[in-house]
């Protein structure tokens, strides 16, 4: 492929990077001893900790600031996406306890999106009127906690009476954050000078060294649950690299000090990397206590009684005292519980069973329990040919069952207690059910779902009026609540289609086509082609501002490719994409790529492929492995995992070997993961299309040397190379949680902008 762009390697030589002599042996199954050279291994100490690291990284930004501004488009796009962002959102309301509507809302450019609450009457009202202004009073402005949007709200925890609000904050997109406490009476309108990041108004309490947790609250709104690990040494959290290990679950009491919190459940002696998860029972009876080793979605189950409060010395019923599967409470009748699972059910069930009190047993560790429940009852068969993905119980034993069929959402009503199928809702639904509200005592549920060219709508589910007899589950009645809508693109001029991609060994693969209804499909349309492909996450129907503006932009093709490894297909999709089928997830990419071009919706040369995180690694290995046949012109690859040989000694890394092995344990592994790890399969003998490694200061769950170092090893090997590679280093922001409107804005216009530059995409007016 011609270039279209007039960088040249000689021109604009690469800034220098020291290459040490540092390397690590390993034990390969199949060589014994391997000595892997780590000509990079001082970019592992972060920018924080190293003036060589710093300088370093500085000036790759001042080299990629300085390529960008031969990107033409940059400005044009910078508008079109201040338009295209600049619309109201809104998330569903949520009844709380404290008999008040909450939901988060941002008027287009705020750089974090508020907190709104609102009575029953005024969101009735709402209903009925079109404007697009909030409902009801501000109740949490996050824009005040900081100048630059650099600190986020994580997430919130409403006690039982609703009385208090529990808060996470985060700094500059860090994974750590600090828990804050406030009374429902006092919202969080103002932050004073030099006080912390929690706002005005909070209560004493706050609660550190803190990741990967939510809050459990017990119902005499006394206190909550939560996992913390040790304390740091760094100051400035997130750009460290220590493994994350030895959490712990504490009970904190309101009014107290955090070194006064009662430790629950002490870190395991033996799985240093588990973590502690629980639900407390709507009833208030039970604590269910879920605990994870890694990614993987088998996880070992504990119950105790909450009936004599909470101490460090809890009688525990095991549940399931093996990683064998998964469970997620639903609700329980007493010692009766509804769970989702996939124990013998990799596309999922929801079971029913009976918890035996006399089994407690205080012990000094709840690992060192045996055994479990022996019979779990079917309410909810598996469907062979959908995914059970999200379970609620409304209006007494009302089921509302999010399935996924072919990767498009379904919504359905069952009866509780007999499993019975009642009814489907929003028949009419093609895309992605983000969030249903409400819970068992509540007689209305509000459903936001998305699309890839609508950014949602919310409708309302009500029992309310309709009486149940004989233990008749009456059909609920569905009326739209609210529906977004983006001054830039409309809904109404663009279509989506599905199709299907034979991969290399004859797996057919979903993707999804989003494009202008009067895009000509003659071969001549860009495409940006998206993908994940891992930890049994699904890639669905979802609205995209960014992308869409780029569609818009170059009246282009969006590609979302559902490939192996991800949960589209349950956990048998997942197992086909991860360990010792990775490669499977990389074949799906190569294929769905060259099926575009081939099939005429792209133009050979014009595909960029673009993925974060796991997805971010996928990039690097295809972009190592894709050849001409293929038709890559760019890649853009965003917070990536690309040392796919050390990933577990970094931050929560150890977690990831459920899906990628653990190369620092395993020679099998170890062999496997070197045939595709990014940074050590650079190849030297071909043309590679233009390159884009994203990533961010504070990303302390992919830390950055992931990518600093494959950009320094690219740019080495690829000293000529006729296309840039380019590091591009976001500051005072992490893996992408929390990240301002700002920035998002800022960071799309640039990679956007330089895949129009080096492929010469003209901008439609």
């Amino acid at each position: 492929m011609a270039a279209h762009h007039h960088w040249t390697p000689s021109a604009y030589p690469y800034p220098s990077a020291r290459r040490s002599d540092a390397s690590t042996v390993y034990a390969s199954k199949a060589h014994g001893h391997v000595v892997v050279p780590e000509p990079y291994d001082w970019l592992e100490t972060p920018p924080s900790q190293s003036t060589e690291t710093a300088a370093w990284t500085k000036a790759q930004s001042e080299y990629t600031a300085r390529f960008v501004a031969q990107c033409k488009d940059k400005p044009a796009l910078q508008e079109r996406l201040k338009l295209n962002w600049d619309y109201a959102r809104t998330s569903a309301p949520s009844l709380k306890p404290d008999g008040r509507y909450y939901y988060s809302y941002n008027a287009g450019l705020a750089p974090q999106s508020q907190i709104y609450r609102a009575t029953r009457e005024q969101v009735d009202a709402a209903q009925k009127s079109p404007s697009k202004e909030p409902v009801g009073e501000l109740f949490f402005d996050t824009n005040v906690l900081s100048s630059d949007g650099t600190v986020a709200l994580k997430w919130t925890s409403f006690s039982h009476s609703g009385k208090y609000m529990a808060y996470g904050i985060s700094q500059s997109g860090s994974d750590w954050f600090r828990i804050f406490l406030r009374s429902t009476e006092q919202p969080m309108l103002s932050r004073s000078e030099g006080t912390d990041v929690g706002g005005d108004g909070h209560m004493p309490d706050v609660l550190d060294h803190i990741k990967f947790s939510g809050i459990t609250w017990t119902h005499d709104d006394r206190g909550f649950f939560y996992q913390r690990f040790p304390a740091t040494e760094h100051e400035d959290k997130g750009t460290e690299t220590d493994a994350n290990q030895d959490a712990q679950l504490y009970y904190h009491r309101l009014g107290t000090p955090q070194a006064e919190d009662i430790l629950v459940v002490d870190s395991d002696p033996v799985t240093r990397s588990s973590m502690w998860h629980c639900d407390v029972t709507d009833d208030g009876q039970w604590l269910i206590l879920a605990n994870s080793k890694d990614t993987d979605n088998k996880m070992r189950y504990y119950a105790a009684s909450l009936a004599d409060g909470v101490s460090s010395r809890m009688a525990w019923i095991p549940i399931s005292s093996d990683f064998a599967f998964m469970l997620d409470y639903i609700a329980n009748d007493n010692t009766r519980f509804y769970m989702l699972s996939n124990k013998d059910a990799p596309n999922y069930r929801i079971v029913s069973f009976e918890l035996d009190p006399t089994k407690a047993r205080v012990v000094d560790h709840v690992s060192q329990l045996t055994g479990g429940i022996s019979s779990f009852t079917d309410i909810v068969p598996e469907d062979p040919q959908a995914i059970l993905t999200t379970a609620a119980v409304l209006d007494h034993n009302n089921l509302l069952a999010v399935y996924s069929r072919d990767v498009k959402d379904e919504l359905w009503v069952f009866d509780l207690t007999t499993g019975d199928r009642i009814t489907r809702l929003l028949p009419e639904l093609v895309g992605t059910i983000a969030q249903l509200t409400g819970r068992r005592d509540h007689r209305e549920s509000f459903v936001s779902s998305v699309s890839f060219a609508n950014p949602g709508r919310v409708d309302r589910v009500s029992w309310e009026g309709l009486e149940r007899t004989d233990r008749a589950v009456p059909p609920a009645s569905v009326t739209e609540y609210a529906t977004t809508h983006v001054a830039g693109i409309d809904a109404n001029d663009y279509i989506s289609t599905q199709v299907f991609v034979t991969s290399k060994d004859g797996t057919r693969i979903p993707m999804f086509l989003t494009h202008a209804k009067d895009t000509p499909l003659d071969g001549s349309a860009p495409a940006l082609l998206y993908f994940y492909g891992g930890f049994n996450i699904p890639i669905t129907p979802v609205f995209s501002p960014s992308m869409m503006t780029w569609v818009a932009s170059y009246r282009g093709v969006l590609a979302f490719v559902n490939a192996r490894g991800g949960g589209e297909y349950g956990d048998k999709w997942h197992d086909a994409g991860r360990l010792f089928h990775k490669q499977n997830v990389f074949d799906d990419v190569l294929a769905a790529a060259k099926w575009l071009h081939e099939s005429k919706y792209a133009r050979k040369g014009h595909i960029t492929i673009c993925g974060g995180s796991n997805g971010g690694m996928g990039v690097g290995a295809v972009v190592n492995q894709c050849t001409d046949e293929h038709g890559i012109g760019a890649a853009i690859a965003d917070v990536g995992v690309h040392d796919m040989i050390k990933f577990p000694l970094w931050t929560i890394g150890k977690a990831w070997t459920a899906d990628y092995g653990n190369p620092q344990e395993d020679g099998a592994a170890f062999d496997y993961n070197m045939t595709y790890s990014p940074l050590h399969t650079v190849r030297a003998n071909k043309t590679y299309p233009t390159v884009i490694l994203a990533c961010a200061d504070h990303d302390d769950r992919v830390v950055p040397a992931h990518s600093f170092k494959l950009a320094a090893e690219m740019q080495h090997t690829l000293a000529n190379n006729a296309n840039p590679i380019l590091l591009r280093v976001d500051l005072q922001a992490g893996h992408g949680e929390g990240k301002s409107t700002q920035k998002r804005m800022e960071e799309a216009a640039e990679k956007y902008a330089i895949v129009a530059h080096v492929l010469g995409l003209p901008l439609t007016p």
